[in-house]
């Protein structure tokens, strides 16, 4: 694969030391050689096993609750050209076989074909999709990243790339023939890959290469499960503005007895692992018996985030009861593709929390035992909004215990470990910074390691 010196494309194969590399090295090998569906799950209904040559056409359409589909591993389905892609109420999507987890993949086509492209001017290649806004092109699948621009004048480097909503076409800016070059491109866009329903679980799966997210539980849902999945490459799709989307596991709008466990979440445009709420749903919102444990999440912009904008404030209600963030390795967070593309790098952390999370009823929320390992910006971004004072608070929501985390952090460009409040950042250049501002956080840490 050819490299240019004087890209912007960002190299994913590019190695980073932390503090937690020995014990991240080995959660991620757990996850990628976690059993069979069959071993880990006591399935109750019929079995359906799709082999990597059937198409998703042939995964039964009389589904029940207790059913399973197996797919089998090394095999590779392309969702991006369906609408939507459910797991059925009640079923298991999971992995049979040996190799490689089952791979679902948002991008339409391996776009490393000379079929797909067409020269538009001197190293600028055009491409004609359908719909749908690009967010991010991955070369190799797993080695480079292009970057998306807002016009087509600013197409100069190698891998920069201009997606034109009305003509549905995307052009890259390249110096040789993509097709020649790499064995894979990979064009993500707007989309979620897997959609889970009440009580549906996603095992031992690949999931990513998408302009949107990963996977979702839409609105509501109860007793959604993912475990044992690898989730990348995911975002960069126009939301609004210069917002774009990109969380690789999302909850929506509340959920009940959701099960988040033992996952490799890594190079996502915005978080890892995400639940929220929103007040223009006009929906209440409630977030109870959610469990995100024991996940390896790496080089996201935010590990896990969680929020509720703006409910208490438009008369909407919401509250979180007994949730558990436990046991996760988050490392490396703004040290992925998207940090010189996002117009809010400051706001880059592994817990982005309490910011925008308005409840009144708290309650059983804890974050435990978690191991935060080096971030570009913040370790935290914090703060909360009282509604009844209308003032906005440094401290932990109420009905939230931090305690037993261990934290690893040097200092970085923007020499700052943590962030209470936007105007009022808490920097550390050194341990006893670095202890001191944990301590406004984490009463109760179990190490904290500054790296220089």
């Amino acid at each position: 694969m050819k490299f240019n010196v004087n890209s912007s494309g960002y190299d994913c194969t590019k190695k980073y030391t932390g503090g937690f590399d020995a014990g991240a090295n080995r959660r991620r090998e757990a996850i990628l050689a976690s059993k069979n569906t069959e071993e880990i799950y006591d399935i109750k209904g019929k079995k359906y096993y799709i082999s990597r040559d059937m198409q998703l056409t042939d995964i039964p359409e009389n589904l029940l609750p207790g059913d399973a589909v197996l797919f089998e591993r090394g095999g590779l389905w392309r969702v991006g050209d369906r609408e939507k892609f459910f797991v059925p109420e009640g079923v298991i999507f999971g992995a049979y076989g040996e190799g490689d987890k089952p791979k679902f993949y948002g991008s339409y086509h391996n776009y490393a074909d000379k079929k797909f492209w067409e020269k538009e001017a001197e190293n600028i290649w055009r491409v004609q999709l359908y719909g749908r806004n690009v967010g991010c092109i991955a070369f190799n699948e797993t080695a480079l990243m292009g970057v998306k621009k807002w016009h087509f004048e600013d197409l100069k480097e190698n891998y920069d790339f201009y997606y034109n909503g009305e003509s549905e076409q995307v052009w890259l800016y390249y110096e040789g023939e993509p097709w020649s070059d790499f064995y894979d491109i990979e064009i993500c866009q707007r989309g979620s890959v897997l959609q889970l329903l009440d009580n549906a679980t996603a095992d031992n799966l690949f999931v990513g290469y998408t302009g949107s997210h990963a996977i979702v539980a839409g609105y509501q849902r109860d007793g959604v499960t993912v475990t044992n999945c690898e989730v990348a490459y995911v975002g960069g799709a126009m939301q609004f503005g210069e917002t774009r989307f990109g969380n690789g596991i999302e909850l929506q709008l509340g959920a009940t007895n959701a099960k988040l466990c033992s996952n490799y979440v890594h190079q996502c445009y915005d978080a890892g692992i995400t639940f929220q709420s929103w007040s223009s749903a006009k929906l209440d919102s409630h977030y109870h018996n959610i469990d995100i444990s024991d996940n390896l999440i790496e080089f996201c912009t935010y590990g896990i985030e969680y929020f509720t904008t703006e409910f208490e404030r438009n008369g909407l209600y919401s509250d979180y009861k007994d949730i558990a963030i436990k046991n996760n390795i988050i490392r490396f967070s703004g040290y992925e593709w998207s940090y010189n593309q996002r117009p809010d790098k400051w706001m880059i952390s592994h817990i982005r929390g309490g910011q925008w999370a308005w409840v009144k009823d708290c309650s059983g929320f804890e974050i435990s035992g978690n191991v935060f390992d080096c971030s570009r910006a913040s370790i935290i971004f914090w703060w909360w909004h009282d509604e009844e004072k209308n003032y906005i608070r440094p401290e932990a929501h109420p009905g939230l215990t931090v305690r037993n985390n261990t934290y690893y952090q040097g200092i970085t460009a923007d020499k700052r470990c943590m962030n209470y409040h936007i105007n009022k950042p808490v920097y550390a250049e050194d341990e006893a910074g670095l202890k001191a501002a944990v301590a406004l956080f984490d009463k109760d840490p179990a190490k904290v390691v500054w790296l220089g």
